[in-house]
Protein backbone atom coordinates (compact mmCIF):
# COMPACT_ATOMS: atom_id res chain seq x y z
CA UNK A 1 0.00 0.00 0.00
CA UNK A 2 1.37 3.43 -0.88
CA UNK A 3 2.31 5.67 1.98
CA UNK A 4 0.17 8.80 2.20
CA UNK A 5 1.44 12.31 2.83
CA UNK A 6 0.09 12.23 6.38
CA UNK A 7 1.95 8.98 7.10
CA UNK A 8 5.15 10.49 5.72
CA UNK A 9 4.86 13.63 7.82
CA UNK A 10 4.02 11.53 10.88
CA UNK A 11 7.07 9.33 10.32
CA UNK A 12 9.25 12.40 9.85
CA UNK A 13 8.04 13.98 13.07
CA UNK A 14 8.63 10.73 14.97
CA UNK A 15 12.15 10.49 13.58
CA UNK A 16 12.82 14.10 14.55
CA UNK A 17 11.52 13.47 18.05
CA UNK A 18 13.74 10.42 18.38
CA UNK A 19 16.70 12.41 17.10
CA UNK A 20 16.10 15.16 19.65
CA UNK A 21 15.70 12.61 22.41
CA UNK A 22 18.93 10.88 21.44
CA UNK A 23 20.78 14.24 21.47
CA UNK A 24 19.40 14.98 24.91
CA UNK A 25 20.52 11.59 26.17
CA UNK A 26 23.95 12.14 24.69
CA UNK A 27 24.30 15.59 26.26
CA UNK A 28 22.87 14.54 29.62
CA UNK A 29 26.08 13.09 31.10
CA UNK A 30 27.96 16.33 30.39
CA UNK A 31 25.26 18.67 31.71
CA UNK A 32 24.70 19.72 35.31
CA UNK A 33 21.23 20.38 36.63
CA UNK A 34 20.57 23.84 38.12
CA UNK A 35 19.96 22.31 41.54
CA UNK A 36 23.28 20.49 41.54
CA UNK A 37 25.11 23.57 40.23
CA UNK A 38 23.63 25.63 43.06
CA UNK A 39 24.71 22.99 45.57
CA UNK A 40 28.27 22.96 44.20
CA UNK A 41 28.59 26.73 44.35
CA UNK A 42 27.09 26.82 47.84
CA UNK A 43 29.59 24.21 49.02
CA UNK A 44 32.47 26.20 47.53
CA UNK A 45 31.34 29.43 49.19
CA UNK A 46 30.86 27.68 52.54
CA UNK A 47 34.36 26.19 52.36
CA UNK A 48 35.99 29.54 51.57
CA UNK A 49 33.99 31.51 54.13
CA UNK A 50 34.53 28.82 56.79
CA UNK A 51 38.29 28.76 56.20
CA UNK A 52 38.58 32.56 56.31
CA UNK A 53 36.43 32.76 59.47
CA UNK A 54 38.47 30.06 61.22
CA UNK A 55 41.70 31.79 60.21
CA UNK A 56 40.44 35.13 61.57
CA UNK A 57 39.26 33.60 64.83
CA UNK A 58 42.56 31.77 65.28
CA UNK A 59 44.44 35.03 64.84
CA UNK A 60 42.23 37.06 67.17
CA UNK A 61 42.32 34.46 69.97
CA UNK A 62 46.05 33.93 69.71
CA UNK A 63 45.91 30.35 68.48
CA UNK A 64 48.42 31.29 65.79
CA UNK A 65 51.07 33.98 65.62
CA UNK A 66 49.74 36.65 63.30
CA UNK A 67 53.30 37.88 62.68
CA UNK A 68 54.00 34.56 60.99
CA UNK A 69 50.62 33.52 59.60
CA UNK A 70 48.75 36.81 59.30
CA UNK A 71 44.96 37.07 59.44
CA UNK A 72 42.22 37.94 56.93
CA UNK A 73 41.52 41.40 58.37
CA UNK A 74 45.21 42.23 58.15
CA UNK A 75 45.37 40.92 54.59
CA UNK A 76 42.40 43.11 53.68
CA UNK A 77 44.12 46.19 55.13
CA UNK A 78 47.32 45.27 53.28
CA UNK A 79 45.39 44.94 50.02
CA UNK A 80 43.94 48.44 50.47
CA UNK A 81 47.42 49.85 51.13
CA UNK A 82 49.43 47.87 48.56
CA UNK A 83 47.19 47.66 45.48
CA UNK A 84 46.80 51.42 44.86
CA UNK A 85 50.50 52.10 45.52
CA UNK A 86 52.98 53.07 42.82
CA UNK A 87 55.19 50.15 43.81
CA UNK A 88 52.42 47.64 43.16
CA UNK A 89 51.68 49.07 39.72
CA UNK A 90 55.35 49.12 38.75
CA UNK A 91 55.93 45.58 40.03
CA UNK A 92 52.85 44.15 38.33
CA UNK A 93 53.76 45.91 35.08
CA UNK A 94 57.31 44.51 35.12
CA UNK A 95 56.13 40.99 35.94
CA UNK A 96 53.26 41.13 33.45
CA UNK A 97 55.52 42.22 30.61
CA UNK A 98 58.01 39.45 31.35
CA UNK A 99 55.19 36.87 31.48
CA UNK A 100 53.72 38.12 28.20
CA UNK A 101 57.07 38.02 26.37
CA UNK A 102 58.03 34.59 27.68
CA UNK A 103 54.59 33.11 27.05
CA UNK A 104 54.24 34.42 23.49
CA UNK A 105 57.80 33.64 22.40
CA UNK A 106 57.98 30.28 24.17
CA UNK A 107 54.54 29.21 22.95
CA UNK A 108 55.19 30.08 19.31
CA UNK A 109 58.60 28.41 19.20
CA UNK A 110 57.44 25.42 21.23
CA UNK A 111 54.28 24.90 19.17
CA UNK A 112 56.15 25.11 15.86
CA UNK A 113 58.81 22.72 17.11
CA UNK A 114 56.23 20.26 18.44
CA UNK A 115 54.18 20.31 15.24
CA UNK A 116 57.33 19.76 13.18
CA UNK A 117 58.37 16.80 15.33
CA UNK A 118 54.88 15.34 15.20
CA UNK A 119 54.56 15.62 11.43
CA UNK A 120 58.09 14.53 10.51
CA UNK A 121 59.33 11.15 11.72
CA UNK A 122 62.84 12.08 10.61
CA UNK A 123 62.98 15.26 12.70
CA UNK A 124 61.43 13.43 15.62
CA UNK A 125 64.07 10.70 15.39
CA UNK A 126 66.86 13.30 15.38
CA UNK A 127 65.70 15.82 17.96
CA UNK A 128 63.09 13.90 19.98
CA UNK A 129 65.55 12.03 22.24
CA UNK A 130 67.04 15.35 23.41
CA UNK A 131 63.77 16.78 24.76
CA UNK A 132 63.48 14.73 27.94
CA UNK A 133 67.14 15.04 29.11
CA UNK A 134 67.24 18.80 28.53
CA UNK A 135 63.80 19.33 30.04
CA UNK A 136 64.89 17.45 33.18
CA UNK A 137 67.39 20.20 34.07
CA UNK A 138 65.99 22.29 36.97
CA UNK A 139 65.34 25.76 35.56
CA UNK A 140 65.96 27.48 38.88
CA UNK A 141 69.49 26.09 38.78
CA UNK A 142 69.98 27.95 35.49
CA UNK A 143 68.83 31.30 36.92
CA UNK A 144 72.31 32.36 38.19
CA UNK A 145 73.75 31.47 34.79
CA UNK A 146 71.17 33.58 32.96
CA UNK A 147 71.81 36.46 35.35
CA UNK A 148 75.54 36.17 34.60
CA UNK A 149 74.84 36.26 30.86
CA UNK A 150 72.09 38.89 30.73
CA UNK A 151 72.44 40.73 34.04
CA UNK A 152 69.61 41.91 36.29
CA UNK A 153 67.37 42.68 33.32
CA UNK A 154 64.02 41.56 31.99
CA UNK A 155 65.87 39.39 29.47
CA UNK A 156 67.12 36.99 32.14
CA UNK A 157 63.58 36.53 33.50
CA UNK A 158 62.11 36.04 30.04
CA UNK A 159 64.76 33.52 28.95
CA UNK A 160 64.28 31.46 32.12
CA UNK A 161 60.51 31.31 31.61
CA UNK A 162 60.92 30.53 27.90
CA UNK A 163 63.01 27.46 28.73
CA UNK A 164 60.04 26.19 30.76
CA UNK A 165 57.30 27.12 28.29
CA UNK A 166 59.11 25.81 25.21
CA UNK A 167 59.56 22.21 26.33
CA UNK A 168 56.06 21.88 27.80
CA UNK A 169 54.33 23.12 24.65
CA UNK A 170 56.72 21.30 22.29
CA UNK A 171 55.87 17.98 23.92
CA UNK A 172 52.20 18.93 24.08
CA UNK A 173 52.05 19.85 20.38
CA UNK A 174 53.90 16.70 19.36
CA UNK A 175 51.46 14.57 21.34
CA UNK A 176 48.53 16.50 19.84
CA UNK A 177 49.67 15.66 16.30
CA UNK A 178 50.14 12.02 17.20
CA UNK A 179 46.64 11.88 18.71
CA UNK A 180 45.00 12.79 15.38
CA UNK A 181 43.14 9.79 13.99
CA UNK A 182 45.20 8.07 11.27
CA UNK A 183 42.10 7.75 9.09
CA UNK A 184 41.76 11.54 8.97
CA UNK A 185 45.39 11.91 7.95
CA UNK A 186 44.94 9.30 5.21
CA UNK A 187 41.76 10.93 3.94
CA UNK A 188 43.49 14.31 3.89
CA UNK A 189 46.33 12.95 1.80
CA UNK A 190 43.88 11.15 -0.50
CA UNK A 191 42.07 14.40 -1.33
CA UNK A 192 45.39 16.04 -2.15
CA UNK A 193 46.32 17.86 1.05
CA UNK A 194 50.04 18.25 1.61
CA UNK A 195 52.15 19.85 4.34
CA UNK A 196 50.53 23.24 5.15
CA UNK A 197 47.10 22.23 3.89
CA UNK A 198 47.15 19.03 5.92
CA UNK A 199 48.32 20.95 8.97
CA UNK A 200 45.68 23.69 8.74
CA UNK A 201 42.67 21.59 7.70
CA UNK A 202 43.23 18.30 9.53
CA UNK A 203 45.87 18.47 12.26
CA UNK A 204 45.17 21.81 13.93
CA UNK A 205 41.33 21.46 14.13
CA UNK A 206 41.75 18.02 15.71
CA UNK A 207 44.54 19.15 18.05
CA UNK A 208 42.91 22.38 19.32
CA UNK A 209 41.70 20.92 22.68
CA UNK A 210 45.13 19.45 23.47
CA UNK A 211 46.93 22.61 22.37
CA UNK A 212 44.73 24.87 24.49
CA UNK A 213 45.26 22.62 27.51
CA UNK A 214 48.98 23.04 26.91
CA UNK A 215 48.65 26.82 26.55
CA UNK A 216 46.82 27.11 29.87
CA UNK A 217 49.52 25.04 31.52
CA UNK A 218 52.37 26.96 29.93
CA UNK A 219 50.90 30.30 31.03
CA UNK A 220 50.93 29.07 34.61
CA UNK A 221 54.52 27.93 34.29
CA UNK A 222 55.58 31.17 32.62
CA UNK A 223 54.17 33.02 35.62
CA UNK A 224 56.00 30.67 37.99
CA UNK A 225 59.26 31.01 36.06
CA UNK A 226 59.17 34.82 36.00
CA UNK A 227 58.22 35.20 39.67
CA UNK A 228 60.83 32.62 40.76
CA UNK A 229 63.49 34.44 38.73
CA UNK A 230 62.51 37.74 40.35
CA UNK A 231 62.75 36.17 43.79
CA UNK A 232 66.30 35.02 43.11
CA UNK A 233 67.64 38.26 41.66
CA UNK A 234 65.92 41.21 39.98
CA UNK A 235 65.61 44.95 40.24
CA UNK A 236 61.81 44.96 40.24
CA UNK A 237 58.76 42.75 39.94
CA UNK A 238 56.22 40.95 42.08
CA UNK A 239 58.79 38.32 43.09
CA UNK A 240 61.04 41.00 44.55
CA UNK A 241 58.10 42.39 46.54
CA UNK A 242 57.38 38.95 47.97
CA UNK A 243 60.99 38.59 49.13
CA UNK A 244 61.06 42.11 50.54
CA UNK A 245 57.86 41.85 52.56
CA UNK A 246 58.61 38.29 53.69
CA UNK A 247 62.01 39.29 55.05
CA UNK A 248 60.42 42.16 56.98
CA UNK A 249 57.66 39.89 58.39
CA UNK A 250 54.87 41.73 56.59
CA UNK A 251 53.04 38.48 55.99
CA UNK A 252 49.68 40.12 55.34
CA UNK A 253 51.14 42.01 52.38
CA UNK A 254 52.67 38.80 51.05
CA UNK A 255 49.23 37.18 51.08
CA UNK A 256 47.81 40.26 49.35
CA UNK A 257 50.39 39.85 46.56
CA UNK A 258 49.61 36.13 46.25
CA UNK A 259 45.90 36.90 45.93
CA UNK A 260 46.75 39.39 43.19
CA UNK A 261 48.65 36.68 41.29
CA UNK A 262 45.80 34.22 41.72
CA UNK A 263 43.24 36.67 40.34
CA UNK A 264 45.53 37.48 37.42
CA UNK A 265 45.96 33.79 36.59
CA UNK A 266 42.22 33.07 36.89
CA UNK A 267 41.34 35.94 34.52
CA UNK A 268 43.81 34.74 31.88
CA UNK A 269 42.62 31.14 32.23
CA UNK A 270 39.02 32.30 31.78
CA UNK A 271 40.01 34.09 28.57
CA UNK A 272 41.62 30.90 27.29
CA UNK A 273 38.49 28.93 28.12
CA UNK A 274 36.26 31.38 26.21
CA UNK A 275 38.57 31.30 23.18
CA UNK A 276 38.67 27.51 23.24
CA UNK A 277 34.87 27.27 23.30
CA UNK A 278 34.62 29.62 20.33
CA UNK A 279 37.20 27.68 18.35
CA UNK A 280 35.52 24.37 19.17
CA UNK A 281 31.99 25.56 18.37
CA UNK A 282 32.10 23.48 15.17
CA UNK A 283 32.09 20.29 17.26
CA UNK A 284 28.58 21.05 18.48
CA UNK A 285 27.16 20.94 14.97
Amino acid sequence: MAMTLEDTSSTTSVDASRSRASRKKTAAPNSISPRRRAFIWSARIILVVGFVALWEIAGRRGWVDTNLYGQPSGVWDAMKDYYPSERARASLSATGQAIAYSFVIGSIIGMLAGLALGLSKTLDAIFGPFLVPINSIPRIALAPLFITWFGLTMTSKVVLAITIVFFILAENARSAVRSVEPDLMVMGRVVGLRSIGLLCKVVLPSAVPTLFAGLRLTFTYSLLGVVASEMIAATNGVGQDIVLFSSSYQVDTVFAILIELVVFAVVINTIFTILERRLLRWQET
